[in-house]
């Protein structure tokens, strides 16, 4: 078999990818694995992403599917005041809380009408380079490409075999929790609320249900808490917000509670000799920034142009892709940095300090925003 862009992964940024370079007629294989059972609910897409939407082709077929508006935030940061902002006062308008098994198959169904073939594997492949193309393999199964794009998520699977490094920035994991009650509370703004080991972040999840996340690092809690959803609900408790917004004698969890990596790290670069890496693949962003579907789309946009590009014998489109995502995570540092420098009530517990220092050496090197 022969393809013009073999893509792996089937996330937002691959289908975006796919979908572009459809529109330009290229011919497209994406690869994946079979979805996993996690939690979705409660992801939000920054207003911003409408235009890559319309690049798509895409934006009245996201408004018909009725994903709920998010008007706003609410946040304890900095202060034990809990401070508002609505949307109406930004440019880009009000967000919004993503359904995300609707997204995903609004996105799917694009690719397919566009004429993506896909390919579902469990089993092991490997990516050869044969002088100017790339060969997929799979056991008898064999693809030819002349350009791949790495959308595998912060598995980033190709760019781990072709040895490129990973910068990590931290260890930040999520706690999930997917809860319901017979008789909710109704709220579309988020609430975002630090505490000393960390900070939380609850939004609506639909149809009654709420999500309710903490980041922290792994190290500030005992082993055994990690498997006890009791000492998570106890945390919750001790918040000044949280507690009122997700009280425990009202919500009761849909489902086991999930741990999810949720720190922030990027390759070394991003686009080599036939090859680019797109959404999580090339750069994972701390929740707090809001930028994770966003970025996804833009970037597989991007990716998908550069790859077009190459395939039409421009030899720079790749590096020029590679400048464009070194410079947008260097403005996601600048932001990350200013916002966690924000927060002050606990200079000396482990996880705001790691994060100070982080500020400090941005600036000796002179070198997110909540929405």
């Amino acid at each position: 078999m022969i393809t013009d862009v073999l893509i792996i992964g089937n996330g937002p940024a691959g289908l975006a990818s796919a979908i572009t370079l459809r529109q330009a007629g290229a011919s497209v294989t994406v690869v994946h694995r079979p979805a996993m059972d996690v939690i979705r609910a409660g992801e939000s897409l920054a207003a911003s992403a409408r235009y890559s939407l319309i690049e798509l082709d895409l934006w009245d077929d996201f408004l018909a599917t009725g994903h709920s508006p998010c008007y706003g935030n609410s946040s304890c940061w900095g202060d034990d005041r809990l401070f508002f902002y609505d949307f109406i006062q930004s440019s880009f308008g009000e967000g919004w809380y993503v359904n995300r098994t609707a997204f995903q198959s609004m996105l799917l169904q694009k690719a397919v009408a566009a004429g993506v073939t896909f390919i579902e594997t469990n089993r092991a492949f490997v990516l050869i380079r044969k002088g100017m193309r790339w060969q997929y393999k799979e056991g008898n199964s064999r693809i030819n490409a002349a350009t791949i794009i790495d959308a595998s998520g912060r598995n980033s699977w190709l760019s781990r075999q072709l040895g490129i490094k990973r910068i990590r920035k931290d260890n930040q994991i999520a706690v999930v929790s997917l809860l319901a009650s017979p008789n909710p509370l109704r709220s579309q703004q988020s609430l975002i609320e630090a505490v000393p080991d960390g900070w939380w972040y609850v939004s609506e999840g639909g149809e009654g249900k709420v999500v309710r996340i903490f980041f922290t690092d792994p190290d500030l809690h005992d082993r055994a808490d990690w498997l006890d959803p009791l000492y998570w609900r106890r945390k919750s408790t001790q918040t000044c917000f949280v507690k009122h917004r997700v009280p425990v004698s009202r919500y009761s969890d849909v489902l086991p509670l999930q741990y999810t990596s949720a720190g922030s790290h990027h390759l070394e670069y991003y686009a080599g000799e036939g090859w680019l890496a797109a959404g999580d693949a090339a750069c994972a962003f701390d929740p707090l920034s809001s930028h994770g579907i966003a970025f996804a789309l833009r970037s597989g946009i991007d990716a998908g142009l550069a790859a077009k590009d190459e395939l039409a014998g421009i030899s720079a489109a790749g590096t020029h892709y590679d400048q464009k995502i070194q410079l947008a995570f260097r403005l996601y540092e600048k932001q990350r940095a200013d916002l966690y420098h924000k927060e002050t009530r606990w200079k000396d517990h482990p996880y705001w300090v790691r994060r100070q220092g982080e500020q400090k050496s941005a600036v000796a090197n002179d070198n997110m925003i909540i929405g």
